[in-house]
């Protein structure tokens, strides 16, 4: 609906002036509730008009954030603009003639005053959400201030405060360009047209970014020597411009945008944010230039109860038109964060999914899922039936469910959850760690086009909060080593192996008995569980995307007691290890073996279930994380402390990928390694180097990353046991390395 509000008495301005009289255009959709106050009233920025369902198509329609089956949405075109309302091109009541250079100065004050005398006449008694970017965000934290009863919710987009000097500077650069345009001091319409396309060619300068137009504009060709894509682009949006706006209001309301400052005549902008009794959202946009995102965490911080949000954009300022999927995601999560209603959807009542729904009821009823999908409606399930759902779509279709919490075993059916939810701007929290390695280029771009986050804590370290750890705390510092235990059922076994005497069967046995091991434990005994996390790990710690047949994996199956006897002879345990380190050629090199463990190396100590992790970073040096890797609870616990990170906007931020300056990885790193093999023979196919014998079937020496993995099929095939011996990533710890590896051959020959 396409209205106008004519207010013929006169208004009286900020600045003593007098208009005589106005008229709003406005546009609404959807229709105003009984009680008066299901509005959204969106502010516009200084060249739009009042169709917001035009320019924020994104926003307002059908399904999206602001629907107009659920509310009224209303945008009036400000005063001093062109599109129906009150401007400079109106006749002026009292002269008969256009107002042109004679229309009086108005503040964002002097609008927000016509906004609320339009509210009165359409009888709206409260706005659900005032909501605005740039100018429009100022019009609305203004109108928040002035009417803070009125207004409940307020978002605020790539605004501030108080105009900056930055700012000001760039607005009148553009109406210096104006006032050069000879036609400038004439009473016409098009006065300062051609003014007015080189002063929006300057503010494209401001919207976008030197990454905006190396993007968009970069020439196909090295021949140019003129007539370059960017300078037709700036000339394009100069005309395009020039056909729908005129330069007095283009003036006029640059001037206005300088004029904003909340805290005028209030004891500053502290105590005027003081006054706002509204649920404040501002959000600031990474790569805009015009409104940095210092000014929009200025409004959150000092808002009562404020809350910031980043989009992450290309696009710099304009980034608050074209970024609407993350937008939505974004005051959405506002919107269920202000009426602590999350609702929760969880695929999977298994061994993980059980823990994590009994601990949800015990600690956090507000994380309690409110649909939990299984797949057999014949089993017997240990939770509330009224939960329960076998359709995956009841939970992926709801608008209404904001987190998908996923644990089930199949990768297949995982990753079209995910992607689905993700996809729908729904959150995930999931513990499956091959499902993310396989689909992880596919899932960082949905997390970024669609705003939503992807936590996968409890699928790496289990309780071990490693990833959070490495992303927040370490995203800044170089991380020079990542060398651990992940997997929880692999540990256990040895440990079973080395302490008790077991033989790995019974080892195997007890560990499924225990809920530790799967039915089918190949995953977890042939590294390939290790191999998923170490992949998570060097992603987040070194910034290097790996696919799985990248990296050199080797399991504990074939293990002996005739190997545990080898390793005790001198002192030392096997434990499968998953490593990553930098190289001193700036390379990673990685790979997931068992490995001989001394008593000065901490994952000595790690034994049954726990998991232990240990981060060399440049300047904070070693540091050491153990925990449970394993079981239902400690596994639980882990999605249940990622879904409180989700429910509070966390998100993985990705830093040292985004920033990878080509590290890439290497096979050529030697590794000193333990062979046994039921035929000694089979050594004769083997290019070991510096390699001596212990007797007929065990050899020591050192391969490749390259030569191990072309020789991983015929080590499986012969049932080898391989280990890799004790291993140090600086030039000190290389000597003892080889002390440590001299010592292990000295006691092979004594223990055979």
């Amino acid at each position: 609906m396409n209205s106008t509000f004519n207010h013929p008495a006169d208004y009286k301005l900020e600045s003593g002036e007098t208009l005589p009289g106005f008229t709003l255009a406005y546009s609404a959709y959807g229709t105003l509730n009984r009680e008066k106050n299901n509005v959204i009233w969106v502010c516009h920025a200084l060249t739009a008009d009042s169709d917001a369902e035009s320019w924020w198509d994104g926003m307002i329609g059908k399904d999206k954030i602001f629907d107009p089956d659920k509310f009224f949405i209303v945008c009036a075109n400000i005063i001093g603009s062109c599109y129906g309302s009150t401007g400079p091109l109106s006749v002026n009541p009292d002269t008969g003639k256009p107002f042109y250079h004679h229309f009086p100065f108005i503040t964002v004050r002097d609008i927000v005053g016509t906004l609320d005398l339009l509210r009165l006449h359409l009888g709206i008694k409260e706005i659900h959400t005032a909501i605005g970017g740039s100018l429009g965000g100022q019009q609305a934290l203004e109108w928040a201030i002035i009417q803070p009863d009125i207004i409940k919710r307020l978002i605020v987009v790539a605004s501030n405060a108080v105009s900056s000097p930055w700012g000001i500077a760039f607005r009148e650069s553009q109406r210096l360009a104006i006032a050069a345009d000879p036609s400038w001091k004439e009473n016409t319409p098009d006065a300062g047209k051609e003014g007015m396309k080189v002063a929006r060619s300057i503010a494209l300068l401001s919207y976008r970014n030197y990454q905006t137009y190396q993007s968009a504009q970069k020439e196909k060709t090295d021949e140019k020597t003129d007539g370059f894509n960017a300078s037709s682009y700036q000339r394009y949006q100069g005309e395009k411009l020039a056909k729908r706006f005129n330069a007095h209001s283009y003036h006029l309301l640059t001037k206005t945008m300088d004029s904003h400052n909340i805290g005028r005549g209030r004891g500053g902008a502290l105590k005027a944010l003081a006054a706002v009794k509204a649920s404040v959202l501002a959000i600031g946009i990474n790569s805009d230039l015009l409104f940095p995102v210092s000014e929009s965490k200025f409004i959150a911080q000092n808002a009562n109860g404020g809350t910031y949000e980043e989009i992450n954009s290309l696009y710099g300022h304009d980034g608050f038109l074209i970024e609407t999927a993350k937008l939505n995601f974004i005051i959405k999560r506002f919107y269920q964060k202000i009426m602590k209603t999350p609702k929760i959807g969880l695929f999977g009542l298994g061994c993980v999914g059980q823990g994590f729904y009994e601990l949800s009821r015990l600690q956090t009823p507000a994380a309690t899922p409110g649909k939990i999908v299984v797949k057999d409606p014949i089993k017997r399930r240990n939770a509330d039936v009224n939960l329960l759902s076998f359709d995956k779509d009841e939970v992926l279709n709801d608008d209404d469910t904001n987190l998908v919490v996923e644990v089930i075993d199949n990768s297949a059916d995982a990753y079209h959850i995910v992607r689905t939810a993700l996809s729908a701007g729904k959150n995930v929290v999931t513990a499956n760690k091959k499902m993310v390695v396989e689909n992880l280029p596919e899932f960082l771009e949905l997390q970024e086009k669609k705003g939503a986050s992807l936590l996968y804590e409890a699928g790496v370290c289990a309780s071990i909060p490693i990833l959070r750890t490495i992303d927040s705390y370490f995203s800044q510092e170089p991380i020079s080593s990542i060398r651990g235990l992940c997997n929880g059922t692999s540990n256990y076994i040895l440990t079973a192996i080395y302490n008790r005497g077991w033989d790995y069967t019974v080892a195997l046995a007890e560990a499924q008995r225990l809920g530790f091991a799967e039915s089918d434990p190949t995953l977890d005994v042939e590294s390939y569980d290790a191999l998923y996390k170490l992949i998570i790990l060097t992603l987040h710690g070194f910034g290097v995307l790996l696919k799985p047949a990248e990296v050199f994996n080797y399991g504990i199956s074939n293990i002996h007691s005739s190997d545990v006897k080898f390793a005790k002879g001198g002192d030392y345990k096997i434990r499968q290890v998953a490593q990553a380190y930098k190289t001193s050629e700036g390379r990673i090199s990685l790979w997931v073996t068992p490995q001989f463990v001394s008593p000065s190396d901490p994952l000595y100590h790690v034994e049954n279930e726990f998991n232990g992790i240990t981060i060399e970073a440049e300047h904070s040096g070693t540091q050491f994380f153990s925990g449970r890797g394993a079981g239902s609870y400690p596994t639980g616990a882990a999605v249940l402390s990622d879904v409180h990170a989700s429910l509070a906007g966390f998100k993985y931020r990705y830093e040292k990928y985004k920033s990878n300056a080509g590290l890439t990885p290497t096979d050529s790193t030697e590794i000193g390694v333990y062979l046994r093999a039921p035929n000694g023979k089979l050594f004769e196919q083997i290019p070991l180097r510096n390699g001596e014998t212990h007797g007929s079937n065990f050899v020591t020496g050192t391969l490749t990353i390259a030569e191990l993995k072309k020789l991983k099929p015929l080590l499986e095939k012969e049932k080898v046991f391989l280990a890799s011996l004790p291993f140090k990533t600086d030039s000190k710890a290389d000597a003892a390395a080889n002390g440590e590896s001299n010592r292990v051959k000295e006691t092979a020959t004594a223990n055979v």
